[in-house]
């Protein structure tokens, strides 16, 4: 069975998919989560680049949020099977856009001598939706600074547009809204929709890794 690739987004880092990889390990498939150094984004791409490299044909690429960006243009020219978007920037690297996030995120952001961050106060509420308090808690305080930093045209092409993909909307999103994702999902070969929070790799594990697995879950997607 191909290996699992997996991105995280802004902020958080390889540890946001521990209980996804225990899911995949128990369907005896082989993942690795990229700890990305969000350092900028030219040594996020290498760090990714390099781990789907390291995986061999017929990868599947999973990325999440920020992560979405990265593997649009990671992947791009190697033989990787599927690409899978969890409330993901999905856009084209050659067309330099503002990020869409929610107005509670932007509003959340503090800029300081670290980088750039998100209030430990809100980012609960922002991320952690469905999840208890205590562990919405432990999560915040993981949460790392990063550069502030505005996409960029490239002359890379969009992995999305040679490799066949699945884009996860989440509807109850409070990072990312979901008429963004949708919007951004219409690129995609297939498209799901969970009424979940931002982060559904911590509170739907299980199912995630059945949906990077097997595609949709009922095999067909929404194109």
């Amino acid at each position: 069975m191909a290996k699992v690739v997996l991105i995280h987004g802004a902020w958080h880092g390889a540890w946001c998919w521990d209980a996804v990889v225990a899911e995949l390990q128990q369907r005896g498939v082989e993942a690795t989560a990229v700890e990305l150094p969000l350092t900028g984004f030219a040594a996020d791409l290498a760090a990714a680049r390099a781990a789907i490299r390291a995986a061999g044909s017929d990868a599947i690429v999973v990325g999440h949020s920020y992560g979405g960006r990265v593997i649009t243009q990671a992947a791009t020219g190697l033989p990787v099977a599927r690409l899978v978007y969890v409330a993901a920037y999905l856009d084209d690297p050659r067309e330099a856009e503002v990020p869409t996030t929610s107005s509670l995120l932007a509003a959340s952001l503090l800029f300081d001598g670290l980088g750039m961050r998100v209030d430990p106060q809100a980012a609960a509420a922002v991320f952690y939706g469905d999840t208890d308090a205590q562990r919405a808690t432990a999560w915040v305080a993981r949460l790392r600074p990063m550069p502030l930093e505005h996409p960029s045209v490239s002359d890379a092409e969009a992995a999305w547009r040679s490799i066949p993909s699945t884009y996860l909307v989440c509807t109850n999103d409070q990072a990312l809204p979901p008429v963004s994702q949708r919007e951004m999902a219409a690129q995609a070969s297939e498209v799901v929709e969970w009424p979940t929070d931002h982060s559904p790799f911590l509170t739907r594990p299980a199912e995630l890794a059945e949906l990077i697995v097997r595609g949709t879950p009922d095999g067909r997607g929404r194109s």
